[in-house]
């Protein structure tokens, strides 16, 4: 990042981070340095070491953050294409169970319609039967 410097303040240190600097000495803090031993005239004076504890551990965060995975450089991008066809494969397996669903689903309204016409046409013989006159009977 920057040139090596044997003593840094922990604002300077901050501003080459791009971060606070309550967040820098809380890393320093939790990471079990005791800050006291390093002030010098009421200014906390970073040495290399602190400087490159603070510089891994910001590192290794922002790596966490942004997503950053191991660059694999081997040219190969054989797993990716697998796992592509596998995705591909998978995809056409469901649009072709989505396909028969539909059928059926398109089957089944048919039936019910031709039910409920042979409903429809009960209820009518039925109700012509009701509207006779005993008279009728024989018809």
């Amino acid at each position: 990042m920057s040139n090596p410097v044997e003593k840094m303040t922990i604002k300077n240190l901050a501003d080459e981070l791009g971060v606070s600097k309550n967040t820098v000495r809380n890393q320093l803090v939790n990471s079990g340095f005791d800050l006291a031993q390093y002030k010098e005239n009421g200014i906390i004076m970073l040495d290399k070491e602190l400087i490159g504890v603070v510089r891994s551990i910001y590192r290794s965060k922002s790596d966490q953050f942004t997503g950053q995975l191991p660059v694999n450089n081997t040219g190969s991008d054989f797993p990716l294409e697998k796992e592509n066809e596998f995705l591909r494969d998978q995809l056409a397996e469901k649009d072709k169970h989505i396909s028969e669903l539909t059928e059926m689903i398109r089957d089944q309204q048919k039936l019910t319609l031709l039910q409920q016409q042979k409903n429809d046409q009960l209820l009518l013989e039925n109700q012509e039967l009701k509207n006779r006159k005993w008279w009728q009977f024989w018809k």
